[in-house]
């Protein structure tokens, strides 16, 4: 191709670094418009950084085969050579490892003058890579009518992804269709470069990019998403399990496909796509029962704040307080709620008819650190005044971003000078350091009492973290946070079997999320249920389309008709089920449409913004995210209890 061309993977997008000199082109720009339809199809990734001189998208008028082709194509008679154009797909290389692939593709070719056009293709690994071709000694160049054009590599045993895709660098349009990535034996001759090329970067990262990708490839003749609904929706109806009712306090047998999922776990994630939706709490309710009763689960732990939750559990364990009034204490609009409040007061009837406090309530939050921040030197001071004096001046620093209604303030902190911000984790730092070593000598103090003050004090480190980041790491950096607070309770009691409750965002398995942090230390003992439905409606604050939270209210959305988890559910036509998405890894041909391929799936927080009902989707991987899917096929709206 005349051109030398490096590939880097960053942040699980590819870049094409394309150089080589300049020359001038007085052609203007082919291709006929009417038939262009510009924009990266479904699954594909790509552009070029000078989106002023290319453009790329699909064409419905020359395509080898169906409806459509892929196309690049120059815009104007001042191309650069040294820009380009590209579209591409990057999969794990987890099914392809030790073998011989062949990228297959048909290329036509319009005018295009300069470096030219052809398929690429790299094979990666942790450092680097070790296979590239991009067709530079056979690059298409003029006119020319559809063509076949090849790449073969091989796949080591350690490679981690496979990128391919076309490119064009100069002027003219290329068009591709019919893509084929396949398997061949020895018999077939490598194409391009096979030594191995160090790239600089994290290599951990790099990997556990990979690792999230899609084994196959997806719309390789760009006739759309490469979804078979019809397939798709035939496989999930094979699996999915139906239950009779989401009704707590009804009989358990009809739950057997929730234990064979559970298994052996001790810690289990229960999520939700929205924040206020009564079907997902009363599901949930019911899980746990059936948890406690079939499988000795004892600790209920959800998405609210710890110290407040010890109030809770005092109820639950021996009757202290009012349920009511300790929910409306949780900080939490999205719990303060009739299901939630029958969940308590079945834990607390539960203990008192087993005759002992074997069912435990605990939050492992940290956004609301208020209570625990005045407890360290209330706590601290039963045994050492000086210390407790200490203690008060640390968390003087957090207390001075108190909002008017006591609550912690991120934005003040933030707005803090970094001396400021250091001085306060230092100081937090001294004093745990302080309570670790002089708890051994406080015999005023309770051991549980000791126990919850060095858990207090970790709390308001977690919160001084968070704090100071950006938006986007301390979302990382609180899911990291309820992961250490849940492997907290667990420490304290070995032999406890653990629910956990919480958004499908954080009990997931994705990168940065809680899910992902107690997988990476408990393995195949952490299982996790995402909640997900059809239609119907739920409680939410509204948002306007320019960002203003507005107020709490019922929602409602439709049964989608896009190609998302929810669509291809809903043709199984069932109203509850249970759906093990593991069973994805072994069910070949018939689960491909799911299978480590990006699917979307509903994730509606606690805010809403109903003209934008698109946005509310995470793009999940089965079954790397979720264990299995609970289904409802319609839902209303969680029962509000007032505050």
């Amino acid at each position: 191709m005349g051109m030398s061309v490096r590939m880097v993977i960053r942040g699980g997008l590819l870049a094409v670094l394309i150089g080589c000199g300049v020359q001038d082109d007085p052609a203007g720009p082919p291709g006929n418009a009417a038939f262009l339809q510009s924009g990266v199809p479904p699954q594909w990734f790509g552009g070029s950084a000078r989106a002023d001189l290319y453009d790329v998208g699909t064409d419905q008028g020359i395509r080898r085969g169906g409806a459509t082709a892929g196309y690049l194509r120059s815009k104007t008679s001042a191309v650069d050579n040294t820009s380009f154009a590209t579209m591409g797909q990057s999969l794990s290389a987890l099914g392809w490892r030790g073998r011989r692939i062949r990228l297959t593709g048909w290329m036509h070719a319009e005018d295009i003058e300069g470096p030219g056009a052809g398929l690429w293709m790299r094979v990666d690994t942790r450092s680097g890579y070790a296979g590239f071709d991009n067709m530079g000694n056979r690059a298409i160049r003029g006119s020319q009518d559809w063509a076949s054009h090849s790449i073969t590599l091989d796949v080591p045993a350690d490679a981690i992804g496979i990128s391919f895709g076309f490119l064009m660098q100069g002027r003219g349009i290329a068009r591709v269709d019919d893509l084929q990535l396949e398997v061949v034996d020895a018999s077939v001759p490598t194409t391009g470069s096979a030594v191995p090329v160090v790239v600089p970067g994290d290599s951990v990262a790099r990997e556990a990019g990979y690792v999230r990708l899609p084994h196959a490839p997806v719309n390789l003749d760009f006739e759309g998403t490469g979804f078979n609904t019809d397939a798709a929706a035939s496989w999930l109806a094979s699996v999915a399990r139906p239950f009779t009712s989401d009704a707590p306090g009804t009989a358990l047998d009809d739950l057997a496909e929730l234990g064979r999922v559970v298994g052996s776990a001790r810690v289990v994630g229960f999520g939700e796509a929205t924040h206020g939706t009564r079907e997902f709490f009363r599901m949930k309710h019911r899980a746990f029962e059936y948890l406690v009763e079939r499988m000795g689960f004892t600790h209920f732990t959800i998405e609210a704040t710890m110290p407040e939750a010890r109030a809770m559990d005092r109820y639950v364990t021996h009757g202290v307080g009012d349920p009511s009034r300790l929910l409306a204490g949780l900080y939490f609009w999205t719990w303060n709620t009739d299901e939630v409040l029958e969940l308590v007061q079945w834990m607390r009837a539960y203990n008192v008819r087993v005759g002992a406090p074997r069912l435990r309530f605990f939050g492992f939050d940290m956004q609301f650190p208020g209570w625990a921040v005045d407890s360290i030197p209330a706590i601290i001071a039963r045994a050492d005044p000086g210390l407790a004096a200490r203690s008060e001046r640390a968390v003087g620093c957090l207390k001075a971003v108190r909002d008017q209604f006591g609550r912690y303030d991120t934005q003040r902190y933030v707005g803090l000078t970094l001396a400021v911000q250091n001085a306060c984790s230092d100081s937090l730092a001294v004093v745990a350091e302080a309570v670790k070593t002089a708890r051994g000598a406080w015999s005023t103090i309770a051991s549980e009492d000791l126990d919850w003050l060095e858990q207090y004090v970790t709390l308001a480190r977690q919160w001084e973290r968070m704090a100071r980041m950006p938006a986007f790491r301390g979302g990382a950096e609180r899911d990291r946070s309820m992961a250490a607070n849940i492997g907290w309770i667990a420490s304290r009691a070995p032999s406890a079997k653990i629910f956990a409750w919480a958004h499908n965002g954080h009990v997931s398995r994705r990168p940065n999320a809680m899910g992902a942090a107690l997988h990476a230390a408990m393995g195949d003992a952490y299982r996790v249920f995402a909640f997900t439905f059809g239609g119907g409606r739920f409680n939410a604050y509204g948002m306007s389309n320019s960002g203003t939270i507005t107020t709490l209210q019922e929602h409602a959305v439709v049964a989608p008709t896009t190609a998302s988890f929810e669509s291809m559910l809903s043709f199984a036509n069932m109203p509850r089920a249970i759906v093990d998405i593991r069973q994805v890894l072994t069910a070949g041909a018939a689960a491909s449409t799911f299978d480590r391929r990006p699917v979307p799936l509903r994730s509606i927080g606690s805010v809403y913004a109903p003209s934008l009902p698109a946005n509310y989707y995470e793009n999940a991987l089965f079954p790397l995210d979720y264990d299995a899917i609970i289904w409802f096929a319609n839902t209303t709206a969680s029962r509000l209890r007032p505050f």
